[in-house]
């Protein structure tokens, strides 16, 4: 090979998608009880269930773009940073209001925490299934909280 040859490798399209939600779970396995917070602070464990009516803060990833746009590996800012995308959440297959979607201030960038209501008509059960829509794309099968 000459020192002026130019290498060249071949072309090929990476798909990326605009938003990939993912819950985090208590033992970082992608399933079982999800990585989540009772509306006192306390974690959501089989053993301190979160009560119907109240709201439990559930933790992910994933949101895509926010708007004003974050910046990897920087710690989030306390106000202002929204996902672009629809965030919604479904607990025990109902619809939960969600009050709030956005950055866990003093956490890394890209830690999504989406504070949702326990709907009134869910079962009381230890592994309630919870999903989290964004953007039309749902988060992992598998995933639980406890509700008593």
């Amino acid at each position: 090979m000459t020192e002026d040859a130019t290498l060249k490798t071949a072309e090929w399209v990476l798909p990326v998608n605009a938003t990939s939600p993912g819950i985090f779970t208590s033992d970082a396995t992608g399933t079982g009880q999800a990585a989540a917070v009772n509306q006192d602070g306390s974690r959501n464990t089989a053993t301190n269930p979160a009560t119907r009516g109240s709201v439990v803060s559930i933790y992910a990833t994933g949101e895509g773009q926010t708007s004003p746009p974050g910046e990897t590996g920087s710690v989030s800012r306390s106000t202002g940073t929204v996902p672009l995308a629809t965030v919604t959440a479904m607990i025990g297959g109902s619809a939960a209001t969600e009050r709030y979607a956005g950055p866990s201030p003093g956490s890394i960038e890209g830690l999504l925490q989406v504070n949702a209501v326990v709907p009134d008509g869910v079962a009381s059960d230890p592994a309630v299934p919870v999903v989290v829509t964004i953007g039309g794309v749902p988060s992992q099968a598998g995933v639980t909280i406890a509700v008593r």
